[in-house]
């Protein structure tokens, strides 16, 4: 069972590394213009998380206010 596992695992990582290297290679962008990419996209799920959490909080307080009659 160990055996299969570690097979596996091992497999999972070099296809990983084979196509995270076949990717940098073919792609038709800089290296800079790729870390702007990812970093543009972290921001963007970095404020969807803040604004959704802000949102749930002040739904939550509502919700609150509401049932203790405030």
């Amino acid at each position: 069972m160990f055996g299969m596992v570690l097979k596996f695992v091992c497999g999972f990582l070099s296809g990983a590394v084979t196509g995270a290297v076949t990717a940098s290679l073919l792609t038709p962008k800089s290296g800079d213009a790729i870390r702007n990419d990812i970093k543009n996209g972290i921001d963007e799920i970095k404020l969807d998380y803040e604004t959704g959490k802000q949102k749930k909080r002040e739904d939550l307080e509502a919700d609150v206010r509401k049932r203790w009659g405030e």
